[in-house]
């Protein structure tokens, strides 16, 4: 490590120039490297002062030109001999442990001519936070969560964090990220994760006779108790499978242009939070993080997924939907629409369809207060889930732009509260328990 200084920042230079440095450069730009080490001697030789909590550095190339900025979260001075698992994965640079991290870093010394780590050796470790350019998803490291030897990264998602474990499975982890038009937003919602996790949980189990799931039996890791499932890998449905009960959102959009959604025709006169006839299967193509999932008929699900699949989703897909409406009905809550996650064991192509993901949450519901619900009523019906966050960006108060290019702004005190206590008074009167 050395140091340069860049339009007024330490410069962070990381691994040597060529290859390296581009490999390492550009895990930091993707969100995913965000640690690194040096030797204490090598500060002391350059009378160099550790890095402070809060600092900005400038992330730089080959040629000394700033990359990015990065500020600086934790630091730490510490034996090699004593690294810790979390350490070395909040590398990101796909080690599978310790011991293999030791032996890469000292076969790359020796072809420097440099000796190979002594357990006694100090190192001081910079963890960091890419700040500019935004990462294109705040990710959640094992380290970050205090994971075990042996817990691997695998997927970062809008809310969920995916690990491998060391026996196979794998482990959801839900962050306290909320997204809102295709946007992670920059501030956490407080105890939102847990609240999915433990909501979902009690959802498979009010519809396991209606259709398996993908949790595994197993406490995850302390460090992530509540948020947390494991659960079997799946091959997943590529095809988000969603049920309307009640008219509104894209739905209405839809209707609005042709009376019919999703290929499915309506009766007429209908208004924003109607009552449809019957629930019907509206389903949509999944999207990548910053597109719009999209709205397809029938026919396209079965092109994708073959006839026979596609009526077992549909069938599922409402039976669960029915199961869960009326429960939900009997709390005193809509369940105006909601979309659903299936796969099959991995590599399985005969293994039967399986509950995949979340399942009934506000984040992938829509929950109405029945007393309050009325047709039509302007503006839309009070909900349970983020529809107030994302009528707040909309408003005036957010001074934000939908259709810019720019990102949404964070979020006031007073709309984290009010979300959170959302989320929290659809848990506790769903499923009679108290949170916290």
């Amino acid at each position: 490590m050395s140091f340069p200084v860049v339009d007024g920042l330490r410069g962070l230079e990381l691994g040597t120039p060529g290859a390296m440095r581009q490999r390492l450069n550009a895990l930091v730009l993707a969100g995913a490297k965000v640690a690194t080490f040096g030797l204490a001697q090598e500060y002391a030789e350059q009378a160099e002062p550790l890095e402070r909590v809060g600092e900005r550095l400038a992330l730089v190339d080959d040629a000394g030109a700033r990359l990015a900025t990065v500020a600086v979260t934790d630091v730490r001075q510490v034996p090699a001999g004593a690294v810790t698992w979390a350490m070395v994965e909040a590398e990101g640079e796909g080690d599978q442990s310790i011991a293999e991290w030791r032996a890469g870093h000292d076969r790359f010394w020796r072809a420097e001519g440099r000796p190979p780590l002594a357990d006694d050796t100090e190192l001081v470790w910079v963890r960091f936070q890419l700040v500019d350019p935004a990462p294109p998803v705040h990710r959640l490291t094992a380290g970050d969560l205090g994971l075990p030897e042996g817990y691997r990264g695998t997927y970062s998602g809008k809310v969920r964090e995916l690990f491998s474990t060391p026996d196979g499975a794998l482990l959801f982890v839900a962050s306290d990220r909320i997204s809102a038009y295709d946007h992670v937003l920059p501030t956490p919602i407080p105890d939102k994760g847990a609240i999915l996790t433990q909501l979902s949980l009690w959802w498979f189990e009010q519809v396991a006779d209606l259709v398996g799931n993908h949790v595994l039996p197993g406490a995850p890791p302390a460090s992530v108790a509540q948020r947390a499932m494991r659960c079997q890998p799946l091959d997943m449905v590529p095809v988000e499978c969603v049920a309307r009960g009640y008219l509104t959102g894209s739905g209405l959009v839809e209707y609005r242009a042709s009376g019919a959604v999703c290929g499915v025709p309506l009766p007429a006169g209908l208004v924003d939070g109607s009552k449809l006839p019957e629930a019907i299967f509206t389903p949509a193509t999944k999207a990548q993080l910053g597109s719009h999932d999209e709205n397809v008929d029938f026919a396209v699900v079965e092109r994708m997924v073959g006839a026979a699949d596609a009526r077992a989703l549909r069938e599922l897909t409402l039976a669960v939907y029915g199961r869960a409406e009326a429960i939900a009905r009997q709390r005193g809550i809509i369940l105006a629409d909601t979309k659903f996650e299936f796969g099959r064991a991995a590599g399985d192509r005969d293994a039967p369809i399986l509950l995949a993901d979340e399942v009934l949450t506000p984040d992938s519901s829509r929950f109405w207060p029945a007393d309050q619900w009325q047709p039509g009523r302007p503006g839309g019906q009070p909900s349970f889930d983020k529809q107030y966050v994302r009528d707040w960006l909309t408003s005036p108060a957010s001074g934000w732009d939908r259709g810019s290019d720019q990102p949404p702004p964070p979020l006031p005190e007073a709309v984290v509260e009010r979300t959170r206590s959302l989320y929290v008074r659809a848990y506790e009167q769903l499923t009679g328990r108290r949170w916290g």
